[in-house]
């Protein structure tokens, strides 16, 4: 092979490496976890679709237009934070915000998804001893270092049970619990019991919240078709460009 030849194909190589593996390589948890609701529709494995499903950056300004709704505009990111979860088990990083003030969250948790077998699955919600550490961590490239048993504290009565609905396929749901047990730990108002319900299809998520007072008295339940929070998707309005929002 001509030395002319090997240099071009050594060119062509490293600027596919560039095109490829750069733009990853420096982009934020953010960007790195997203697809798009195309991207994900071709998934198969429930499994792999609800995890796909559950992360990215969602957003409830839609409805907010569609509905002139009196609720407030908020969105929140979904991160995987570790890079290999054991088979059957997926964690992340949420982050809930106003969509003015990315850098003070209304709510930081650390969620684990488990399969319990084909069609269902177990939601566990763990709340962080130090939350300020970790605000904004999905514009970072890697998840800051989180010790599992020293960092977090689990919260059992939050749990809940998501199944695969036969009749929407490509869609899952949590069943409602039995009894009104979750209670808000960091809640600052008359509301410290909450019910939720949610839906997520490869667009977004639906959700139904149900508040109670401390004697597990009913204040105030989401009416109607639910808060629906769509997937931002690159070209959106308010999709974030790390390092240029």
């Amino acid at each position: 092979m001509q030395k002319k030849q090997l240099w071009a194909i050594l060119l062509l190589v490293f600027a596919l490496a560039a095109c490829t593996g750069g733009k990853k390589a420096g982009s934020s948890l953010y960007e790195k976890s997203s697809k798009t609701p195309e991207e994900i529709s071709k998934i198969f494995n429930k499994f792999d679709r609800l995890k796909s499903q559950l992360v990215g950056h969602f957003s409830n300004r839609q409805q907010l237009l569609e509905e002139n709704s009196a609720e407030p505009p908020q969105e929140f990111v979904v991160v995987p934070i570790f890079q290999y979860d054991r088979p059957g088990e997926f964690w992340v990083y949420l982050e809930l915000f106003s969509p003015d003030m990315k850098e003070s969250p209304l709510d930081q948790r650390i969620e684990q998804y488990v399969q319990i077998d084909r069609d269902s699955f177990r939601q566990e919600v763990y709340y962080l001893k130090e939350p300020e550490k970790y605000i904004n961590a999905w514009k970072k490239s890697k998840f800051p270092k989180l010790d599992i048993r020293k960092d977090l504290i689990k919260n059992p009565a939050c749990d809940l049970t998501i199944i695969h609905q036969e009749h929407k396929k490509g869609s899952f749901k949590t069943l409602m619990p039995d009894e009104v047990t979750c209670e808000m730990l960091t809640s600052t108002t008359a509301a410290r019991y909450v019910d939720l319900m949610y839906e997520t299809t490869d667009e977004g998520y639906t959700m139904w919240f149900t508040f109670y007072d401390k004697n597990k008295q009913k204040l105030k339940a989401t009416e109607g078709p639910g808060l629906s929070f769509l997937r931002l998707n690159p070209g959106d309005e308010g999709y974030i460009k790390v390092g240029k929002n």
